[in-house]
């Protein structure tokens, strides 16, 4: 097998108003001797905590900003090794991210806090749940978790090594022929295409690869940490590619629940905003009425 049939493999685990300027704020704090920027506003009762996904930033949550922060309070932050955030480490684990989130929950006394994570963020929503479950009354996937990962068998393993060599020679072009025929549909538009591609090639190289790793180990342990919910798992997934809601079911003890946004690729809160908020919105209802 070559190394560019690993790209579905890694396709599985990621996956302006003026009275909203006026309310917004750009802010950082130190987190772990980690500088974390943020964008926030709103002041309502529950906050929306939302999470990018790989190589991307907080910006990718900007309409979503705009539309949430009159009802609820809203925060989008960039992780560590992204965005503007600091880049001081030296390890790049999904455990680390996780206490992150914890620490900056806990740091800025948010209240009724829904976790909101894209793509590989999933992961982090699985830690979340299974770990500290008191600090949030829920979670909600964007584009992820659509089959519980499971260890890789040696082909597999082959194909991973394979597509990390390709990264270390030619980090740019790995992740443009990557985005291009993996993540998004063939009727994409192009600005959409365009903005991820930039977006991936501006980050540093060894830390994005140093995180995918991570991302890829952590993944193998997603049924153990499903297992261990006591939130449901709801997700907003795209439909070109089918989530799996019935091993989701299987694993997760608190069961999953699955809203659609059609006819996107991976980056449904972007391309259609309009779409993808009424999901969140739908989604955010049903958490309210566990409660």
């Amino acid at each position: 097998m070559k190394a560019y049939l690993f790209f579905p493999i890694l396709a599985i685990v990621l996956f302006s108003c003026n009275t909203y300027a006026d309310k917004k704020d750009n802010a950082n704090i130190k987190i772990n001797d980690v500088s974390i920027v943020y964008d926030q506003c709103g002041k309502g009762d529950t906050t929306l905590l939302f999470i990018h996904g790989w190589c991307i930033n907080k910006e990718y949550w900007d309409d979503q900003l705009k539309h949430f922060c009159e009802k609820y309070k809203v925060v989008a932050l960039d992780l560590p090794g992204f965005g503007g955030s600091g880049k001081n480490r030296t390890e790049w684990t999904f455990e680390q991210y996780t206490d992150d989130i914890l620490e900056f929950i806990r740091a800025e006394k948010l209240k009724n806090v829904i976790l909101i994570g894209h793509s590989m963020s999933g992961d982090i929503l699985l830690l979340m749940g299974a770990k500290y479950p008191e600090e949030v009354i829920g979670i909600v996937g964007i584009d992820n978790l659509k089959k519980p990962g499971s260890e890789f068998s040696e082909e597999e393993k082959r194909d991973i090594e394979s597509f990390f060599s390709m990264m270390d020679s030619s980090f740019s072009g790995t992740v443009e022929g990557y985005t291009k025929a993996n993540l998004f549909p063939r009727a994409a538009d192009t600005v959409y295409v365009n903005r991820v591609i930039k977006d991936f090639k501006m980050n540093d190289s060894v830390i994005a690869i140093k995180v995918l790793r991570s991302l890829l180990a952590i993944s193998q342990k997603e049924r153990d940490m499903m297992q261990q919910l006591k939130h449901t798992l709801y997700l907003v997934n795209s439909d070109p590619d089918s989530t799996h809601i019935d091993s989701l079911q299987k694993y997760c003890k608190a069961s999953a629940e699955v809203v659609y946004v059609h006819g996107t690729g991976h980056y449904p809160m972007i391309e259609k905003s309009a779409e993808f908020n009424a999901a969140l919105e739908n989604v955010i209802s049903m958490i309210g009425n566990k409660q």
